[in-house]
C-alpha cells in the first residue's frame, strides 16, 4: 500500500489540481461523502457534532454535515478559528450550511457534549506543522473530546498528530476511526502515532493512479507480499533455490546460526552451509543435520573464529558457490574479527545480509564497505543502529525513519531497524514500513531468525529488495499466526521455524499439490 508523508501528499494534492485539473471543491465534495457513507455504516450516528476548523480540513467537514443534514441525520457543527485566512472552499461550504440552517453551536462544554453519540474532528487534517500550546481554546477541546468517551471519528489525521513523524504536537485527539484521503500517512501506522487510531480506512477522493507511479514508499501489508512472492517452480532441485553460507557462532552463542540455519531452510532455500568456529561444529552439526558445517580454526582462547588464514581456508572448504551469506550471528564482538568480515565481502561477489556482532564488530566503518560495490542488507536493532551511526538509542528511536534513510544514503544499503513497524530503507528503492509482527516476538534469537529468511530469499535470486520485504513481512506474520493461537507472549524463533512454511503458503499457492489432484481426479 502507498505510504506518504505531510510534503508528499500535499504534493500530489497540488498535482492532482495543476496537471489534471481537478478542482479542489470536487475533491472535497468527494472527501465529505465518502466520509457521510463510511461514518454512515461504521457508526450508524443519531446525533453528531462535527467540530471543524476553517481550512480545506474545515470544508470536508462541512460537506460531511451537509450530507448528514439531507440523510436526516441530527448534526451540528461548532467552528474552530484555527486559520487568520479561511480557504475559498470552506468559505463556500459554509455558506451552504447556513443556507441549509444547520446548526452552529457557538460554545461546548462537558455537558453539551455528553448530548451527542458521535464526535467528527475535522479541524487539522496534515496540515498542523506547530505545537498546540496547552492554554490554547483548540488545546482544550482537543483535550474535551477525548474525555468524553464517545465515538470520535477524525478526518485524513487526528488533529494534532504529526502525519510524517507520528509525533504528538501538544495534544492529539484519539480517534475509533480516522479516514485518510488518497493515501495512508505515515504519521498514523508508526510509533506513536498508531495510538491515535484504533481503526483507519484509506479513501480515494479522485486522485488519479498517476500521481502516484513515482512514490516509492510502502506500508508492507499482504496486497504488497501478493505483488512480488513467486510460485514455488514444480521441477526445481536443491540447486534451483540457491546456496546460503552463513558466518558466525563462537562458544557461548552457538545457537545463533543454528536458528539462521534452520529459517533459510525453511524460508524456501536449496542448501545451507553453515561456516563455525571448530568449538561449536559438533552440537552446530546435531542440531541442523541438513546442512553442510565447515570448522574453522579457533583463537587462541578457543571461543571465536581465528582471523588467521581464515579466507584462504574458508574457500578451500567450501563445495558450491554461494548465492548470499550471512554474516554475524552469534559470532562474538571482537575487534579482530572485522577483519574476517571485510575481507569475506572483498573475496566474494555474493549478496550479504549483516546482521548482531558483524554490525557491532564494524561499527562506524560499516559506511567504508560502499567501495567493495554489494548488494548488502544490514539488520541492526536500535542499539546497533545507535552504534553504526553515533547516535543515542532515544535519538535512533525519536526518529527511525529519517535516521534509516539517512544510513541507506551514506552507507548505499538497504537498511531493516527493527523493532515495532520495523523500517527497511533504500535509496534506490524507497522506504517500506513493516505492518506485521507483534511484541509477543520480543525474545532473543528473533534476529537471527530475521537475518536466514532473508538470506534465504537472497539466495533464491529475488532482488535484494524484495527478498528484504519478503524476509521481514514473513518473519513478523509467523508471529501473527501464532498471536491467534494465544500465544500473547513468549514466542520464540523456534516458534517462527515452525510457522514459518505455513505463513508463506499462505500467499503462494502449492501448483505440486494442484497437479497432483488433477491427475488423481482425471483416473
Amino acid at each position: 500500500m502507498i505510504i506518504t508523508n505531510a510534503k508528499e501528499s500535499k504534493n500530489i494534492d497540488n498535482l492532482i489540481s495543476k496537471k489534471y485539473k481537478i478542482p479542489s471543491n470536487i475533491r472535497m465534495e468527494i472527501a465529505g461523502l465518502e466520509a457521510f457513507k463510511l461514518i454512515n455504516s461504521y457508526f450508524k450516528p443519531k446525533r453528531s457534532l462535527i467540530i471543524i476548523g476553517t481550512g480545506n480540513n474545515g470544508g470536508d467537514g462541512l460537506v460531511l454535515a451537509r450530507y448528514m443534514f439531507i440523510n436526516n441525520i441530527s448534526c451540528d457543527i461548532f467552528m474552530m478559528e484555527n486559520s487568520k485566512k479561511a480557504s475559498v472552499d470552506f468559505k463556500n461550504n459554509k455558506k451552504i450550511a447556513e443556507k441549509l440552517n444547520i446548526n452552529f453551536v457557538k460554545s461546548l462544554n462537558k455537558n453539551k457534549i455528553s448530548r451527542y453519540d458521535l464526535i467528527v474532528d475535522a479541524i487539522f487534517g496534515i496540515g498542523l506543522n506547530r505545537d498546540i500550546q496547552v492554554k490554547s481554546p483548540i488545546y482544550k477541546i482537543i483535550k474535551l473530546i477525548n474525555e468524553s468517551k464517545k465515538n470520535i471519528c477524525s478526518l485524513d489525521c487526528p488533529s494534532g498528530l504529526c502525519s510524517t513523524t507520528g509525533k504528538t504536537l501538544g495534544i492529539s485527539v484519539l480517534a475509533k476511526l480516522t479516514i485518510t484521503f488518497d493515501s495512508l500517512k505515515t504519521g498514523l501506522v508508526i510509533d506513536p502515532g498508531y495510538k491515535c487510531s484504533k481503526n483507519i480506512h484509506v479513501v480515494n477522493i479522485g486522485a488519479p493512479n498517476e500521481v502516484f507511479k513515482k512514490i516509492k514508499n510502502t506500508y508492507l501489508d499482504d496486497g504488497e507480499i501478493k505483488k512480488i512472492i513467486k510460485p514455488r517452480s514444480m521441477s526445481g532441485n536443491k540447486g534451483t533455490f540457491g546456496h546460503t553460507l552463513i558466518i558466525g557462532g563462537c562458544k557461548e552463542m552457538p545457537g545463533a546460526v543454528i536458528i539462521a540455519a534452520l529459517s533459510a531452510y525453511k524460508a524456501g532455500c536449496g542448501l545451507v552451509t553453515i561456516c563455525v568456529p571448530k568449538a561449536i561444529s559438533r552440537i552446530v552439526k546435531s542440531k541442523v543435520p541438513e546442512a553442510i558445517v565447515i570448522e574453522m580454526d579457533v583463537s587462541d582462547d578457543g571461543c571465536y573464529f581465528s582471523h588467521i588464514n581464515f579466507i584462504e581456508s574458508l574457500k578451500n572448504k567450501l563445495r558450491k558457490k554461494p548465492s548470499a551469506i550471512v554474516i554475524g550471528p552469534g559470532m562474538g564482538n571482537k575487534t579482530y574479527l572485522k577483519e574476517i568480515i571485510v575481507k569475506t565481502i572483498k573475496e566474494f561477489n555474493s549478496k550479504f545480509v549483516l546482521d548482531a556482532d558483524a554490525l557491532n564488530c564494524l561499527n562506524k566503518s560499516i559506511k567504508d564497505l560502499s567501495q567493495y560495490k554489494r548488494d548488502m542488507v544490514i539488520t541492526p536493532h536500535p542499539g546497533e543502529m545507535a552504534s553504526v551511526t553515533g547516535k543515542t538509542i532515544r535519538g535512533i528511536q525519536e526518529n527511525r525513519i529519517q535516521n534509516a534513510e539517512l544510513l541507506a544514503k551514506k552507507s548505499n544499503m538497504i537498511i531493516v531497524l527493527k523493532g515495532f513497524r520495523t523500517i527497511i530503507s533504500s535509496v534506490k528503492d524507497g522506504t517500506h514500513i513493516n505492518s506485521s509482527g507483534s511484541s509477543a516476538m520480543a525474545t532473543g534469537g528473533m534476529g537471527d531468525s530475521l537475518s536466514g529468511i532473508i538470506g534465504s530469499f537472497l539466495a533464491q535470486n529475488y532482488k535484494t529488495i524484495d527478498a528484504t520485504k519478503l524476509g521481514v513481512f514473513l518473519h513478523g506474520k509467523s508471529g501473527d499466526m501464532l498471536l491467534k493461537k494465544k500465544h500473547n507472549r513468549g514466542i520464540l524463533a523456534r516458534d517462527i521455524i515452525r510457522v514459518l512454511p505455513e505463513a508463506i503458503d499462505s500467499f503462494v499457492k502449492n501448483s505440486v499439490l494442484e497437479v497432483r489432484n488433477y491427475i488423481k481426479n482425471e483416473n
